[in-house]
C-alpha cells in the first residue's frame, strides 16, 4: 500500500500540461460527496485499473523518447527496462496527471463550485483493480437570499450645528497660520527651531548623533513634556540640558525604559499668527466665496455631506445585517480563518504604528480573537450575500460606466483625468476594487428602493 499527500496539485497541473485535451469518460470513474460541516466537502474517487494503467504507459511514452542509459542510445532503450528502472517516477507522473483529471470531471458532474486549492489524500494504487483516492474541496455556501428588495432600513437625521462649523473654520485658520520671528523667550504655540545632541555619560555631547534645524510647536505634543518645559521661557540662542525618562514599552525597543540626557540650543523662535475669520480669509479659501457667511454656510453643505454619506453607508450595513439574520449560512473555513489572520496582522501593524508593544495579556488576546473572528464572519457573509443579489440581478458594469466614475474621481478630487485613469487601468486591483465598487452600489440601490 502506498500513499501520497499532493497540495495544490491541480493548479500546477493546469500549467503547461495538455490536460484539456484529455478527459475521464464515465464509466472509467465513480464518486461519492459527503458533506462535512460548514462548505467542505469530502470526496471519494474510484478510478478503473486500466484508465490509470493507460496514463502510465502515455508517460512511459514520453520517458522513452528522453531517457539515456549506458549501453543505448537516447530513445532506443525498451520499453521494459524503461519501466522497471523508473517504476517511481512513471507511477509518479500518472498520478499528477490524473488526480487533476478526475477533480475537474467531479467539479464538473456534481456542479460543484470550489474555494480555493482541493487536497488529495489517501491515494491508492494497490486496491485490487482500483486507484482509489480522496478529495477534500471548499465550496461556494449554498444561499438564497429573497425579499431584499426595498428594504425599509430608516436613515439616520442629518444635523449640523454651529459648534462643529466653528471646529472646521478652526482648523482652517490653523493650517493657514503664519509664523513670523519674534525676539522675546518661547511660549506655548511658538515654532521654535532648536539643535540638539545626545549627552554621554561622562557629560560629553555626541556630535556624531547631532540633530541640526528641528522644529518644534511647543504645546503640539511633538516632544516629551519635559523637553517642552525645558525649552519654553528660553531666547533664541539660549541652551540648556533635559533628562528624558522613556517609558518601558517605547520604540525604538534600544530606548525603552532607559533615561538619556540631551543638551539642545534655541536658533530661531517664531510666533504663530492664526489669521481673523473674516470676508478676507474667505476669499482666500475658495473663487466662489465673497464673505465669511458664504464660507459657514460651504463648510456646512460639506459637513452635512460628509454626515449623509456616513449615514447611509450605515443605512446599507443595518439592510445586510437583516438579511444576514434572516438568511444564516456557514461561510468556508479557509475563507474566514485567512481574513482574521489578516485582521490580526493589521492589528499588530496598527499597535506598532502606536508604538504599542503585542497585547500580552491572555483574556485580552483571547477577547480580541474573538471580536475578530466576529468582524471576520460577518464580511465575509457580506460578500457572498452582495454577490448572490448582485449575480441574480445580472448586474453588470460597462465601460461607459467605468468611464464616468473615473471622471466624476477625478473632477472631485481636482486630479488630472489622465492621472486618474492610470491608477485605475484595466487589469490591476485597483480597476477589480472600482468594479466591485460599482456593483455593490447597484445591489444597495435595489436593496434601498433607490434604484
Amino acid at each position: 500500500m502506498k500513499n501520497y499527500r499532493y497540495l495544490a496539485v491541480f493548479n500546477r497541473f493546469m500549467r503547461g500540461r495538455d490536460s484539456m485535451e484529455r478527459k475521464i469518460d464515465e464509466h472509467e470513474i465513480n464518486t461519492t460527496v459527503t458533506e462535512e460541516s460548514g462548505c467542505r466537502r469530502v470526496i471519494t474517487v474510484e478510478i478503473a485499473r486500466e484508465r490509470f494503467t493507460d496514463e502510465q504507459e502515455r508517460v512511459l511514452a514520453g520517458m522513452l523518447k528522453k531517457v539515456a542509459l549506458p549501453g543505448f542510445r537516447k530513445g532506443k532503450v525498451p520499453p521494459e527496462i524503461v519501466r522497471r528502472r523508473f517504476s517511481e517516477e512513471i507511477q509518479g507522473e500518472a498520478l499528477k496527471a490524473i488526480l487533476p483529471l478526475a477533480y475537474g470531471h467531479v467539479v464538473s458532474t456534481e456542479k460543484l463550485e470550489p474555494i480555493g486549492d482541493p487536497v488529495f489524500s489517501d491515494v491508492s494504487t494497490e486496491a485490487g483493480e482500483l486507484l482509489t483516492f480522496t478529495i477534500e474541496v471548499e465550496v461556494m455556501p449554498a444561499i438564497e437570499i429573497d425579499n431584499y428588495r426595498d428594504m425599509k432600513v430608516p436613515l439616520e437625521k442629518i444635523e449640523v450645528n454651529d459648534e462643529e462649523i466653528d471646529q472646521v473654520l478652526g482648523n482652517l485658520q490653523d493650517r493657514n497660520a503664519e509664523f513670523e520671528p519674534v525676539d522675546r523667550p518661547a511660549v506655548t504655540s511658538d515654532l521654535v527651531v532648536i539643535d540638539y545632541t545626545p549627552v554621554r555619560q561622562d557629560g560629553t555631547v555626541d556630535e556624531k548623533q547631532r540633530v541640526e534645524d528641528f522644529p518644534v510647536e511647543l504645546g503640539s505634543g511633538q516632544l516629551f513634556p519635559a523637553f517642552e518645559q525645558a525649552i519654553a521661557g528660553k531666547a533664541k540662542g539660549g541652551t540648556a540640558r533635559v533628562e528624558i525618562g522613556y517609558p518601558d514599552d517605547f520604540k525604538p525597543e534600544h530606548l525603552a525604559g532607559k533615561k538619556n540626557t540631551y543638551e539642545f540650543t534655541i536658533k530661531d523662535i517664531r510666533e504663530k499668527r492664526v489669521p481673523p475669520l473674516d470676508d478676507a480669509f474667505a476669499q482666500k479659501m475658495g473663487p466662489n466665496l465673497k464673505s465669511i457667511n458664504d464660507l459657514r454656510e460651504d463648510v456646512k453643505k460639506r459637513l452635512e455631506g460628509e454626515k449623509l454619506r456616513e449615514a447611509q453607508r450605515k443605512r446599507e450595513e443595518a439592510a445586510i445585517d437583516r438579511l444576514i439574520e434572516r438568511h444564516p449560512f456557514e461561510v468556508p473555513r479557509s475563507m474566514y480563518e485567512r481574513f482574521k489572520q489578516e485582521l490580526h496582522e493589521e492589528d499588530r501593524r496598527r499597535r506598532e504604528a502606536m508604538g504599542m508593544e503585542p497585547e500580552k495579556d491572555e483574556e485580552k488576546r483571547k477577547k480580541l480573537d474573538e471580536f475578530l473572528g466576529q468582524v471576520a464572519q460577518r464580511n465575509i457573509k457580506r460578500y457572498f450575500i452582495i454577490d448572490h443579489i448582485a449575480t441574480k440581478e445580472g448586474f453588470e458594469i460597462p465601460d461607459d460606466e467605468i468611464e464616468a466614475e473615473t471622471v466624476r474621481i477625478a473632477t472631485e478630487s481636482n486630479r488630472p483625468l489622465e492621472e486618474v485613469k492610470k491608477y485605475f487601468q484595466r487589469g490591476t486591483e485597483n480597476f477589480s476594487n472600482l468594479k466591485g465598487r460599482l456593483r455593490e452600489r447597484k445591489v444597495f440601490a435595489v436593496m434601498l428602493g433607490s434604484a
